[in-house]
């Protein structure tokens, strides 16, 4: 599951608990059916509060909409609103990357959502690594879930469909998880 709120939150159901202080990684103890499962999490300081410094609701809206999702932005950014970085990047120093901007505020915009497409796959990756269960499905919350740009840039990236929410709200999230429990 990935949340995207003002940050960029993910969760995944294991079978095994995956806890690394390196990167914030840490694991909550569930029980389905008289057996052990993990709900393994990181949470990057990319998200929804980097868009807000540059955009109101009526841009994200106007801007999402003239962006062209399948195609790939040429700006790798690291959006950050403040230098620093846990997951999945341990870096305390590491400096937001913003530039160049172009003139064009849809680009900039796509270049943003897309940055932050490829910090949440790396994110999935090293959950993996670090030894979570392999990531089948995705289900997606919180306000950044609405945009359907976004949620298509997301997909090329991840190479699944994330799965559309039935409500935005990030709480729904928990509430998701424990229908599966």
């Amino acid at each position: 599951m990935t949340s995207l709120g003002s940050t960029l939150v993910l969760k995944l159901l294991s079978d095994r608990p995956v806890n690394d202080s390196r990167y914030g990684v840490y694991s909550h103890r569930l029980e389905v059916g008289g057996q052990p499962l993990w709900l393994v999490s990181g949470a990057s300081n990319t998200g929804g509060a980097v868009l807000r410094q540059f955009f109101d609701d009526d841009e994200l809206q106007t801007l999402s909409e003239q962006l062209h999702p399948a195609t790939e932005s040429p700006f790798s950014y690291y959006p950050l609103l403040n230098p620093g970085e846990r997951f999945p990047v341990n870096d305390p120093h590491l400096v937001p990357r913003l530039s160049p901007r172009p003139e064009n505020p849809t680009d900039f915009l796509h270049g943003l959502l897309e940055s932050m497409a490829r910090i949440e796959a790396k994110g999935y990756a090293l959950l993996q690594v670090l030894g979570a269960a392999r990531v089948q499905q995705i289900y997606t919350t919180g306000g950044g879930a609405a945009n359907a740009a976004w949620t298509q840039i997301r997909s090329r990236i991840l190479g699944m469909v994330p799965q559309p929410p039935a409500c935005t709200e990030a709480a729904y999230g928990c509430a998701l998880l424990c229908s599966f429990l």
